[in-house]
């Protein structure tokens, strides 16, 4: 998520691209001890795009990982459902209600997030960025942060009852 947000919120604006033209005419101009033959908005332009593509870089490289590892997390938590059940088919029950409470758990979180259209705000800001965006990405983005949030919630109230529990039960 932190990929996605640097992606989308950390481009230079007007008075940052300027900036780094200026930088970059006078790094060239120190350099050659000359004055360059390319103009200050000519540097701005090349130096906007270098960093846009060093962002475009970095966060599809972020994203691709945290895609590649969440699939894998996938993939080993199935394969764990199917070795409890060869060890024991009689558990096939608990592993089906777990299975399918989890199944209802995103469905509800996907459905309690869901947008028709994305926030005026935000489309305001992407659009001056020159962003492309959709609803659906949107609502993908909204339902990973909000399925994130409430594993995490589910996993310290699992871990706060269960020390509870060790307690009591001595």
């Amino acid at each position: 998520m932190a990929a996605i947000s640097i992606h989308y919120g950390d481009t230079p604006d007007e008075r940052e691209a300027k900036q780094l033209g200026i930088i970059a005419y006078n790094a060239e101009a120190d350099a050659c001890q000359c004055n360059p033959t390319k103009t200050v908005d000519q540097f701005e332009k090349e130096e906007l795009t270098r960093v846009k593509n060093n962002i475009n870089n970095a966060t599809s490289t972020s994203v691709g990982w945290a895609l590649m590892l969440t699939l894998l997390t996938v993939v080993i938590w199935v394969v764990f459902i199917i070795l409890g059940f060869v060890k024991n088919p009689k558990g096939i029950g608990k592993v089906l209600i777990t299975f399918g409470s989890f199944a209802l758990l995103l469905i509800i979180i996907y459905f309690a997030t869901k947008a028709d259209a994305v926030p005026v705000e935000l489309a305001s800001v992407l659009e001056k960025n020159s962003v492309e965006f959709d609803t659906f990405g949107y609502n993908l983005a909204s339902w990973g942060i909000a399925t994130s949030m409430v594993l995490i919630a589910i996993a310290v109230l699992s871990w706060i009852g269960g020390g509870i529990y060790s307690l009591v039960k001595k």
